[in-house]
């Protein structure tokens, strides 16, 4: 029986240009006596041929210039009227992904016989008619925009800004947390806080102070407590629940009180009262400055994101006389005019700097630090990285807005021979560490291929995380981070590692370029940013990573 791992191993060797010509006789021997192989194959081919003809007409973002090996890329017709995604082009690119899968099953059978089956497309369906199971879906009921210096309850799972919250509990015992519900209204939570989140346009307060901005979009929003429920009539206003009964001030417009008794009661603007334990209301001097509106939140926050970049800042300058590093992207040094990325390693060595192509400057994890962003398929930084080495630790900030190619570059060296590391993250989420043991064309071992666990999910885009891998030579062992947490950890051969490490020339963010005229290049450009790399000659402990993870969290 074939061994799948095996097969996978082989193909992924063979897109990324690494396998050598013993792999490739064992390869060309799985497809022409395993149909599970020759399965996975068409289902690479295909993926790889409908990528490139997204390409062909002008989808970059999906682009891809891989060639299946021994295809020959046709070009698109150019229809009359240019529609991107029209019926007609669809139906044309169905016709190339069958002629370039033909072809490039031919290269592999060794007897040059043609296929005789034919391959029925797939008919294009409208949205109407597929499964709805299929379809995405979200629980979320509102989304959590700001927290300025929270402690989360004992019974609170920690949750991001920009985490959708799903029905239940949302408690947290200090600080300021802003809640976005989807009908339009908005939260500042201010604790110690508990509540109850019931629907898009209501909740349920059993403790803290909040005040409630509501839109007329928003207009009949409800608040629950258990001895009063408050519905907004197209307002802005305070709400405090405490031992002491419940307090209820109108900064703007108007809002029904509904008490036990069916009693329904208005405040207006610069009204407020105060319910008793005893069910009795009483009338009370407004008193909105105990009450953080939005704008007062967003100062607090910025303040605080200063006083953070301030403590990453300080750290970053003690790292860089740290005798272990490699290099240092510290992405904050002056040289952005030159197109280059400063190295901020101590002593400076301008030779460890990267030239940077097509990546362009943005805001980082603070608003007073830069990043790159790569978009465009050639985007990169190149480095020249000289020197052998033992153990290995890559360390990175990186904003990730989606993983549309198959292998998303973080760190790769350009020929990925003996000793020298490839460091990415997968289509399907997860990370891919790997390095070389023999030489290119050397019959040895294979390399070991570290993959995590998926730790990818649509509420990570466009957020900074902390990625990290140690590679460490002496004990054979790979471990993968997320965030300062250790998200797997591998144990290799020996043999399937080398004895010392290596990089010379390589790509952040990027891997190869063409080398020969009209060649084409693999499209595996980070589809994000990055706003610091840190390469170390040493397998760092997770006490280290968690340590680098809480000075640099924004």
């Amino acid at each position: 029986m074939v061994d799948v791992n095996e097969i996978d191993s082989l193909l992924l060797e063979w897109e990324c240009g690494t396998l050598d010509d013993h792999g490739i006789e064992c390869l060309r021997t799985l497809l022409k006596t395993s149909s599970a192989a020759r399965t996975r194959f068409i289902q690479m081919q295909l993926l790889t041929t409908a990528l490139h003809l997204e390409a062909d007409t002008g989808a970059a973002e999906i682009d891809t210039n891989i060639a299946p090996v021994g295809s020959t890329v046709i070009p698109a017709a150019q229809p009359r009227f240019r529609q991107k995604r029209g019926w007609n082009q669809l139906a044309l690119s169905l016709l190339l992904i069958v002629v370039c899968l033909l072809t490039g099953w031919i290269f592999y059978r060794e007897t040059g016989s043609r296929l005789t089956r034919k391959t029925q497309p797939v008919s294009p369906s409208m949205p109407s008619q597929r499964d709805p199971a299929a379809e995405a879906t979200s629980e979320g009921v509102a989304l959590l925009t700001r927290l300025v210096d929270v402690r989360w309850s004992d019974s609170q799972a920690p949750i991001e800004v920009g985490q959708a919250l799903p029905r239940g509990s949302f408690q947290f015992d200090q600080g300021h947390a802003q809640i976005e519900f989807l009908c339009g209204a908005t939260l500042i939570v201010e604790g110690p806080a508990q509540l109850e989140l019931e629907s898009p346009t209501q909740a349920r307060v059993h403790q803290g102070r909040l005040r409630a901005h509501v839109p007329p979009a928003a207009r009949g929003f409800t608040l629950q407590m258990d001895d009063l429920t408050v519905v907004d009539l197209g307002t802005e206003f305070g709400l405090s629940v405490t031992d002491e009964g419940t307090d209820v001030e109108v900064f703007d417009g108007e809002v029904e009180l509904h008490d036990p008794s069916s009693r329904i009661q208005r405040l207006t603007t610069g009204q407020a009262l105060l319910l008793t334990d005893g069910g009795e209301y009483r009338e009370k001097k407004p008193e909105p400055e105990k009450f953080l509106d939005i704008s007062s939140l967003e100062v607090k926050d910025q303040q605080l994101q200063s006083a953070r970049y301030e403590r990453w800042h300080a750290w970053s300058k003690s790292l860089r006389n740290d005798s272990r590093l490699i290099a240092y992207y510290s992405f904050a040094e002056p040289g952005d005019w030159e197109r280059r990325l400063v190295c901020s390693k101590l002593p400076l060595e301008t030779d460890l700097d990267g030239a940077i192509v097509g990546a362009r400057e943005v805001p980082g994890r603070w608003d007073a630090k830069r990043a790159l962003e790569f978009k465009q398929p050639a985007d990169r930084v190149r480095v020249q990285i000289p020197g052998e080495y033992e153990s290995l630790t890559f360390a990175a900030w990186v904003k990730i807005d989606s993983l549309d190619r198959w292998y998303n570059s973080l760190f790769l060296t350009d020929s990925y021979d003996k000793g020298e590391p490839h460091w990415q993250i997968l289509d399907t989420g997860q990370l891919y560490f790997s390095i070389r043991p023999v030489d290119r064309g050397e019959k040895g071992p294979t390399d070991f291929k570290a993959l995590s666990p998926t730790f990818w999910n649509p509420s990570l885009n466009g957020k900074w995380i902390h990625l990290a891998v140690t590679c460490d030579l002496a004990t054979s062992t790979i471990t993968h981070y997320l965030n300062g947490t250790i998200l797997s950890r591998h144990k290799v051969p020996p043999e399937q590692l080398p004895e010392t490490t290596r990089f010379g020339a390589a790509s952040i963010g990027n891997w190869s370029s063409p080398t020969l005229p009209g060649q084409r290049f693999a499209i595996r450009n980070l589809n994000g940013a990055l706003d610091e790399l840190i390469l170390f000659a040493s397998a760092l402990s997770p006490e280290e990573i968690k340590e680098m993870y809480e000075h640099g969290k924004p």
